[in-house]
């Protein structure tokens, strides 16, 4: 189709597909800086993706997380707390911790420096991961640390029937 000056008008579905690099910003964006790592934003923030454009949706960091990033932490939360208390089940009955690490902190601080460290470190690490889950292999490591506590309640329910 011709206009009066003579242009041709492709109408839009039929027009070749245009990058993003043809047309560069220009101006400058709302956001002075990208989203921080603690956002104050975290719970009621919109920026769940990484961003609008091609190629911000990886090594960024954002306000909220998507469920299944979600899930996945609580479910290593959940089968952290499962670990422990199976863990203390298992070494009042005579058995032992046996993970070295968390080996030394039962010997050297008991039971509650025993607990404080096998949580903290847990939740340390699966917070880390959560908060760079748009980050390269992080979401990955995320699922794999949640895979790994299964296997380990897994041993815990063998040790309990082999106990009995």
């Amino acid at each position: 189709m011709l206009t009066a000056m003579g242009e041709l008008i492709v109408p839009a579905d039929q027009a070749p597909p245009v990058e993003a690099s043809v047309f560069p910003r220009t101006g400058q964006g709302r956001r002075r800086r990208p989203t921080p790592m603690f956002s104050r934003y975290w719970l009621r923030g919109r920026r769940r993706s990484g961003g609008r454009r091609p190629g911000e949706g990886e090594n960024v960091y954002v306000d909220r997380y998507s469920r299944t990033e979600t899930l996945a932490l609580l479910w290593l939360a959940t089968a952290s707390v499962l670990d422990l208390v199976l863990t203390l089940a298992h070494i009042d009955a005579g058995g032992g911790e046996a993970n070295p690490v968390m080996g030394w902190f039962l010997t050297r601080f008991g039971t509650a420096g025993f607990v404080a460290a096998k949580l903290g470190i847990t939740f340390a690490a699966g917070l880390f991961l959560l908060l760079h889950c748009r980050f390269r292999g992080s979401f990955r490591g995320l699922c794999l640390l949640g895979v790994m506590y299964a296997g380990v309640l897994a041993y815990h329910v063998v040790a309990i029937l082999d106990r009995s």
